[in-house]
């Protein structure tokens, strides 16, 4: 489904209060933007939602008690597609100490796929953006978020 611009705008106010508001209260999360180009199988580890991005919707299946949010979140296009997915672990031992499951969770699919993962620490709050493998922003603010987010989806539209 092709997205218009001003609902490429709404999708990333949207998602950047979503990631902000977990931030601010040490909600763990982890959103993959895929252009269905994901491994055989992270889809299938999940639910299938194919919901509309609203902020409200991104922080429900994040919420701690909710059944899907220990798992990945993957955004195609303008909807939520799947949540709760499991994705490939990095097993590498000159990473961090620090870096929980989910960043590692973030290496390991930006390694496996040309994606971009968004990833709340659920430890300190801190937003890291992930692609290709490593961390390309570690304290990310709305800015980069921002940019991410418009990175993604105008690539799309060239």
């Amino acid at each position: 489904e092709k997205v218009n611009a001003t609902g490429v705008d709404f999708i990333i106010e949207e998602t950047v209060r979503a990631v902000q508001n977990m931030s601010k209260k040490d909600i763990g999360a982890l959103i993959v933007l895929s252009d269905e180009n994901l491994p055989e199988g992270i889809i299938e580890s999940g639910t299938v939602v194919n919901a509309r991005i609203t902020s409200q919707m991104i922080e429900a299946v994040f919420y701690p008690k909710a059944p899907l949010h220990d798992g990945a979140m993957i955004i195609e296009g303008d909807r939520i597609y799947a949540a709760g997915c499991f994705l490939p672990i990095v097993q590498n031992e000159n990473l961090p100490q620090e870096l929980g499951s989910r960043h590692r969770a973030a290496l390991g699919v930006t390694i496996a796929a040309n994606v971009t993962a968004i990833v709340v620490s659920e430890e300190t709050g801190i937003i890291s953006i992930v692609r290709n493998g490593a961390i390309v922003k570690k304290y990310a603010d709305a800015m980069d978020i921002k940019k991410a987010l418009k990175d993604f989806y105008w690539s799309d539209f060239n």
